[in-house]
């Protein structure tokens, strides 16, 4: 007897939990709602914003891991004012769907290739950071002619960096792996963005507002994290696949690495794949941090002259 109820009790806690963490997800997209346009690509809807004259050279930026368009956004749209910008939600993430079939950054760089396809754009200057400076390498590495230069900001190129950390894999365990996204990450997630936040700065101030600014919280999304943690758990094989190649990239490549990053380390990043390509410069920065375009903003629009000079 003592155990049905105790079975009963957790049962009817764990429909209580999923109901309060399906109010959530439901308030956070409430919170956070599309603020660009949509357009559809073989199928699939992406999300993304143009800005700026459209006579200019266009520029794609693409963002890391676990964010969206509206974290670079916040940190350089005024300096790009003057340029004609695309900002996108990479697959999967924001408010982009992804395919349902095997992901990798060669499946992302075609997508976003054909997305550039469908708004007649021929060529862009790239700006990549963290895990966007990975897909812009898979970009320069498949789609050459798509390119016109590399600005990579503290990107994550070299593989074996370390295990993914271990919710991304338990997001994927039978059993666990629902229970895990439907429930413990909507109800405990926010605070672990913020501390995430802080990580990534360090040791520069993260912006008054930044989460909320940035609409941080789609993470904890069901289909926003599920495609992350893919990511993530996958990063190594991926990067073990392209890290050989990125030698043949001959496009003028800017990287811009925070001597503070404490998310990953820039030498075995930036330093090594900068050596080994044939038109790339190093810019470090002291005092500076992973989400380094927030706060060295005049760095990003001088690596982006200098491309384009260069």
């Amino acid at each position: 007897m003592l155990g049905a109820v105790l079975a009963g009790g957790f049962l009817l806690a764990l429909i209580a939990g999923l109901i309060i963490a399906n109010s959530i997800q439901t308030r956070i997209e409430a919170d956070h709602p599309p603020a660009g346009e949509f357009v559809e690509v073989d199928g699939t809807r992406l999300h993304m914003r143009q800005t700026g004259p459209s006579d200019r050279e266009p520029i794609l930026v693409l963002h890391g891991a676990a964010s969206n368009m509206e974290e670079p956004f916040l940190a350089l749209a005024d300096t790009l004012k003057d340029e004609h910008v695309l900002w996108l939600d990479r697959p999967g993430l924001g408010w982009s769907d992804r395919p349902d079939a095997e992901w990798s950054p060669r499946a992302e760089a075609a997508l976003i290739t054909r997305l550039l396809d469908t708004l007649e754009i021929d060529r862009a200057l790239v700006i990549g950071h963290s895990w966007g400076g990975a897909i812009s390498m898979r970009l320069a590495l498949d789609h050459p002619e798509r390119i016109s230069g590399l600005v990579l900001i503290a990107p994550a190129l070299g593989a074996w960096i370390g295990d993914a950390a271990w919710f991304n894999k338990a997001s994927f365990w039978p059993v666990i792996g629902p229970l895990f996204t439907r429930l413990l990450v909507p109800l405990t997630g926010k605070p672990q963005l913020r501390s995430g936040a802080v990580n990534a700065f360090h040791p520069e101030p993260v912006p008054e507002g930044y989460a909320e600014t940035t609409s941080l919280a789609l993470l904890l999304r069901k289909p926003n994290w599920l495609a992350n943690a893919r990511d993530m758990a996958d990063v190594n094989r991926h990067l073990e696949q392209q890290e050989p190649h990125y030698h043949k990239v001959e496009h003028r490549t800017i990287f811009l690495a925070g001597k503070g990053d404490t998310v990953l380390w820039s030498h075995r990043h930036s330093g090594l794949t900068a050596s080994r390509m044939k038109n790339a410069e190093l810019r470090w920065i002291k005092g500076a941090g992973h989400n380094l375009h927030h706060h060295q903003q005049d760095a990003v629009a001088a690596a982006i002259a200098d491309v384009r000079a260069g």
